[in-house]
């Protein structure tokens, strides 16, 4: 499977390979997921951190 070169969305270097993995769903489909991040350790924490407020804020909204 070729996977396709992303950025970073705060400082725009090509993220790097960082794990995985396989789902199967009820249906029996299999969904492959890969995890990217940013090469710069510092950079990926504070952007985890903006989409962990993110989620946060959309949670709230749901209530």
């Amino acid at each position: 499977m070729a996977s396709q070169e992303t950025v970073c969305i705060r400082c725009g270097k090509i993220r790097i390979f960082a794990r995985r993995w396989k789902e199967k769903t009820e249906k029996g489909s299999v969904i492959i997921h890969e995890e990217t991040v940013c090469p710069d350790p510092d950079c990926q924490k504070i952007v985890e951190a903006k989409f962990e407020e993110m989620r946060k804020k959309r949670e709230l909204l749901k209530r």
